[in-house]
């Protein structure tokens, strides 16, 4: 409830847009309801708020920007449980945490990574 008050109003009401829901599930049928999050793979079969319910989560922050809200390009399919946990903390840091074998971060973006 918190992360949606500091959401302003005119984001929240993009949601309901006619384009919305049809770009969802061209997602979901793109990713195979697949959880599309760095390590998961999740089948995305659950119904409202399990974990394994589908979501369709903006790889890049739209902050109101129509084109980038309705880029097919810029929405995944994750489950409910990685959409929030991982993926809003990489929302809000600009990077996906965790790492490989070798220990290196996973991300590009990782302040790690970055040069």
């Amino acid at each position: 409830m918190e992360l949606r008050k500091r959401h302003r109003p005119e984001y929240r009401a993009l949601y309901k847009l006619p384009q919305w829901e049809p770009l969802r599930q061209i997602v979901f049928l793109r990713d195979n309801y697949t959880c599309q999050w760095p390590g998961c793979g999740r089948l995305l079969i659950g119904k409202r708020n399990e974990p394994n319910s589908p979501v369709a989560h903006h790889r890049q922050d739209h902050k109101g920007d129509l084109a980038l809200f309705l880029d097919p390009l810029n929405v995944m399919a994750v489950c409910k449980e990685c959409h929030d946990t991982g993926a809003q903390r990489a929302a809000h840091r600009g990077y996906v945490s965790g790492h490989g074998e070798d220990g290196r971060p996973l991300d590009p973006d990782h302040p790690w990574n970055r040069r």
